[in-house]
């Protein structure tokens, strides 16, 4: 019966095509983060334009490289690296801002100086950097990614394929919280430092304040005042926009525990580009469902400890984290059962809380699992060879302690000899003494 769940959940996977989904755009990638599995694929192993959604990447080098309370300068080849017509935060040479400020009006506002800034202060160079960006996308498993620059800016070389691209988006959601928080964020300020002062002052000599004008996210997928695009599953991640690339997205979406991205690749349109993503984000939702297996807390099991006193012998294992996995929607939960493995042969005494194992759950090539806790102290019985030692042990410390006790007073009782004999010596001497000179 498992089988039979897995190969028509494995068919659907594999052949999305029998359901009712398409995309406009050439290039799409559906997949659960769950799981990494692909749901749907559309030339997504095609090697092409990303425009902006490099700068996912980006920032995972950043977060992996740099504590996000870092600051940061900006160098004069970094902001002057950007074409004349690409975003900006309109960041000042000599400006310092924290790796947090940056990572958000990267990803938020799409500040290309910002990718700059970042990609010179972990590389080095930015060449270094992007030498740093090729590797790092290899090693997350990526097939067909060759990036130039970080940011994602206008360049024949600078290619990704939707696949590699998801695999990046999928690291960053699962392993950054921060990344998470900044992506769904809609509206973003950096905050305003004295060189932006400077310059703002100069350009406004009449102002009595200095303003930073509020940026808002280019994903309009999470922009409720978006009404035409925005869509309520949404959750992050990042845009971009080039001639040659047209619209793309890397776009999540959670629902009733599942979470999916989606990655569209030369839309053209937004219009276009939201109604890919709404299509395969609610294919996805129609074809999983996300079930808790185990409770943190719960009772897994219960043993008998077999040194255990009776009213501590029966130990309850329980599990220390919730186990939730993604499945099939026609899916049976009973037809999948863990493996639970005990560390040894266990014996008392057994405290509260000791790891003793683990649970895991094999689904679809994926593992869940969770460390296994006792749930209660177990005391070890006391035998009756126990009891025969302890009192012979007993005996023997009683013998020494006395032994000890009689040699500390016998050597006490001669010290105490010596002592008055010296005394008493010392009296005649002088009782000696004080004779011959009276009768001398």
């Amino acid at each position: 019966m498992k089988k039979l769940f897995f190969l028509t959940f494995l068919f659907l996977l594999i052949c999305p095509s029998v359901l009712a989904v398409e995309v406009s755009a050439p290039h799409a990638i559906l997949i659960d983060i769950d799981s990494g599995k692909i749901l749907f694929e559309e030339s997504a192993y095609e090697a092409t334009y990303p425009a902006s959604t490099t700068k996912i990447l980006t920032a995972i080098l950043a977060l992996e490289n740099c504590d996000l309370d870092e600051e940061v300068s900006a160098s004069y080849e970094a902001i002057n690296s950007v074409y004349a017509d690409g975003t900006t935060a309109s960041i000042q040479e000599g400006e310092t801002h924290t790796v947090r400020d940056l990572l958000s009006t990267m990803l938020i506002h799409s500040s290309n100086d910002a990718a700059y800034i970042l990609a010179e202060h972990v590389g080095g160079s930015t060449s270094s950097f992007v030498a740093m960006m090729n590797s790092r996308a290899k090693e997350l498993g990526a097939k067909n990614t060759y990036f130039v620059n970080p940011n994602g800016l206008p360049n024949t070389s600078h290619k990704c394929s939707a696949y590699d691209m998801s695999l990046f988006a999928r690291y960053a959601m699962k392993n950054f919280p921060e990344f998470r928080e900044i992506v769904k964020t809609v509206h973003y300020t950096l905050p305003i430092t004295e060189e932006y002062t400077k310059l703002y002052l100069n350009e406004n000599p009449d102002a009595t304040s200095v303003l930073r004008y509020l940026t808002t996210t280019t994903n309009h997928l999470i922009n409720p005042k978006r009404e035409n695009f925005y869509y309520e599953y949404a959750t992050g991640i990042k845009t971009g926009y080039t001639d040659a690339a047209a619209n793309c997205i890397v776009a999540s979406a959670e629902k009733e525990g599942v979470e999916l991205i989606v990655v569209i690749f030369g839309a053209s349109g937004w219009q276009n580009l939201r109604n890919d993503c709404v299509n395969l984000f609610e294919y996805g939702f129609s074809i999983l469902k996300s079930e808790t297996l185990v409770n943190a807390g719960s009772v897994v099991q219960t043993i008998e400890i077999s040194n255990g006193t009776d009213d501590t012998k029966n130990l309850n294992i329980v599990a220390q984290d919730d186990i939730i996995a993604t499945f099939g929607t026609s899916d049976f939960i009973e037809a999948f059962s863990p493996s639970i493995v005990i560390s040894g042969d266990l014996k008392a005494p057994i405290s509260s809380g000791q790891i003793i194992g683990t649970i895991t759950y094999d689904i679809y090539n994926s593992s869940y699992s969770s460390n296994l806790l006792a749930g209660n102290d177990v005391t070890p019985k006391v035998t009756i060879a126990e009891v025969a030692t302890n009192i012979v042990s007993f005996t023997i410390k009683a013998i020494l302690w006395i032994c000890v006790t009689i040699v500390v007073l016998f050597i006490l009782l001669v010290l105490l000899r010596a002592y008055i004999i010296t005394k008493n010596q010392k009296k005649r001497r002088r009782k000696r003494a004080l004779y011959n000179t009276r009768f001398r």
